[in-house]
């Protein structure tokens, strides 16, 4: 029996200025699993990474330094974020922009 299948992950870049951004839009009718979340910040600053209003993680950035969030450890395919229906996957950042790549899958 399946469980907890998904679509082929979608790789996108992503780049977000100061203030909120939606980075994978909100669906009515199914899951997005975060996988991957790779990039820096140019300036000092807080990325805040939200599913919907709910905050998943704040990091607080100096310039230029790097984050990488990927599938939790030894459980590979286990989303490092998970956004229920009708959530969208958002970033808010303060200072610069945050420069960087997504990989995500979506689950119906």
């Amino acid at each position: 029996m399946l469980q907890d299948a998904h679509t082929m992950k979608i790789n996108l870049p992503v780049i977000a200025g100061v203030g909120t951004t939606d980075i994978v839009d909100a669906l009515p009718d199914a899951w997005i699993y975060v996988h991957e979340l790779i990039g820096d910040l140019e300036a000092n600053g807080t990325l805040v990474v939200r599913c919907g209003l709910q905050v998943v993680g704040t990091f607080r950035l100096d310039a230029g330094q790097g984050i990488t969030l990927q599938d939790e450890p030894g459980e590979d395919n286990r989303p490092r974020f998970q956004c229920k229906p009708g959530e969208a996957f958002t970033l808010v950042v303060t200072g610069g922009t945050f420069n960087g790549a997504i990989s995500y899958s979506i689950r119906y």
